[in-house]
C-alpha cells in the first residue's frame, strides 16, 4: 500500500516508485511542487514530492490503493543515523568503482593511440640525448698566442713564419693527443654510426602491454568531496507513521466535486485541476503529457442559480482554447449530469 504522506493539509508522495505507479496503474496525476535538485533556481521542471488533490487522496483510500499517514516529531536515534551515514559512504564506494572502471575502459579502448604517443615521445627523447652527446664529443682546437709585432721587417716575417709552424704543430698535436679530438676520417665513421643509430632507434621494439599496463596502474579513484549525494525525499528504512483521521469531503461543494472525479475517473479520463482554464477540473482521454484536455468541467450545485453572461464566458473560453466546456452537477438519484456548451458563431 503507498504512502500518502499529510503535511499542513495536503497529502504528498515522496516515492518516486509510488509516483509512477500512480500515474501509469492508477491514472493519477497530481503536480509536482519539489525543486530539480540539479537545477534548484529554475521553476520550469518541477521534482517531488507530488502533491495530491484532495479528490485524488480520497479516491485512492476509498479504493483500498494508498493510507494517509503522517511521520512522528521527534528526531531519528542514532541506529538510523548510523545507517544513513553507512549508506552514503557505500554509495561514495559505488562511484568510485564505476569511474575507476570507466577510465581503464578508456585506456583500453585508445590503447592503440597511447601506445604510439609514448613510442614518439621515447624516440624524440633518444633523438636529443644523441644530439647533445654529439656536440658535447666536438675536437675543439686551440691556437698558440701571437708573439709580439717587431719593429723590422725580417723579424716580423720570421715570426710570422715560426707562429704558422707552431699553430701547425699545436694543432698536430691537440688533434692526436687530445681525448675529445678526432680526425676527419674518424668524423666520417662516426657520422655513418650516428646515422645507424638513429636506424636503430626508429626500428626499437617497445613493449605494448607493459605501457597499457603501466597507465592502468595510473588510474586512482575520485575524493568522497567530489561524489554525488543522493537527496533521500523518504526515509530509505521503515518508521512508524501515524494514521490520519481526514474528514473529507465535508461540505456540499466538496461533495459535489467528488463525485464528479470519481465519476470521469471510472469512466477511464485522466483528472488534474483545472484552475488554469477557470474551471475546476480538467479531463484528458490519455496522459496528459502525450494528450491535449477535451473537457473543462465546472461542477455546479443543484439549484445554483447563474446569469446569462456567464453562459458566454463559459462557451468563449472553450471555443478560444478548443476545448468542450461541461457543466456538472447531481441529480435527484445523486448521479453526475453533464451539460455541454458549444460556441457559435452567429445568434439567431
Amino acid at each position: 500500500m503507498i504512502n500518502l504522506y499529510f503535511c499542513n493539509g495536503k497529502a504528498c508522495v515522496w516515492n518516486s516508485k509510488d509516483v509512477l505507479a500512480l500515474r501509469e496503474e492508477h491514472r493519477i496525476v497530481g503536480s509536482l511542487v519539489g525543486n530539480y535538485p540539479i537545477k534548484p533556481f529554475q521553476i520550469q521542471t518541477k521534482w517531488l514530492p507530488l502533491q495530491l488533490l484532495p479528490e485524488e487522496t480520497k479516491l485512492l483510500m476509498d479504493k483500498g490503493i494508498a493510507q494517509l499517514v503522517s511521520l512522528p516529531k521527534e528526531l531519528p536515534d542514532s541506529t538510523v543515523a548510523q545507517l544513513f551515514y553507512d549508506k552514503r559512504n557505500k554509495l561514495c564506494e559505488d562511484q568510485i568503482s564505476v569511474f575507476k572502471e570507466n577510465r581503464k575502459q578508456q585506456i583500453l579502448e585508445k590503447a592503440d593511440e597511447i601506445f604510439e604517443g609514448k613510442k614518439r615521445k621515447y624516440l624524440e627523447a633518444l633523438e636529443k640525448k644523441k644530439k647533445a652527446q654529439k656536440l658535447s664529443e666536438t675536437p675543439v682546437v686551440t691556437t698558440a698566442e701571437t708573439p709580439s709585432v717587431q719593429n723590422t721587417n725580417a723579424e716580423s716575417k720570421s715570426s710570422h713564419d715560426e707562429n704558422s709552424s707552431n699553430s701547425a704543430v699545436v694543432c698536430k698535436e691537440n688533434m692526436e693527443s687530445e681525448p675529445g679530438g678526432v680526425s676527419v676520417d674518424e668524423e666520417e665513421k662516426n657520422g655513418s654510426k650516428s646515422e645507424s643509430q638513429v636506424c636503430d632507434t626508429e626500428s626499437i621494439n617497445l613493449d605494448k602491454n607493459a605501457i597499457i599496463e603501466a597507465e592502468l596502474a595510473k588510474v586512482s579513484g575520485i575524493s568522497k568531496e567530489m561524489c554525488l549525494v543522493q537527496l533521500f525525499t523518504e526515509c530509505p528504512w521503515k518508521t512508524k507513521c501515524d494514521p490520519v483521521n481526514w474528514n473529507y469531503p465535508s461540505s456540499e461543494i466538496e461533495k459535489l466535486r467528488y463525485a464528479v472525479y470519481k465519476d470521469l475517473w471510472e469512466k477511464k479520463y485522466y483528472i488534474t485541476s483545472g484552475v488554469k482554464f477557470g474551471g475546476d477540473f480538467m479531463a484528458y482521454e490519455g496522459d496528459p503529457l502525450k494528450y491535449h484536455a477535451l473537457f473543462i468541467i465546472v461542477c455546479l450545485c443543484r439549484g445554483q442559480r447563474f446569469q446569462g453572461y456567464d453562459l458566454v464566458t463559459y462557451g468563449r473560453l472553450g471555443h478560444q482554447v478548443k476545448k468542450t466546456v461541461s457543466l456538472a452537477s447531481l441529480n435527484d438519484r445523486g448521479e453526475v449530469d453533464y451539460i455541454s456548451l458549444s460556441w457559435e458563431n452567429e445568434m439567431t
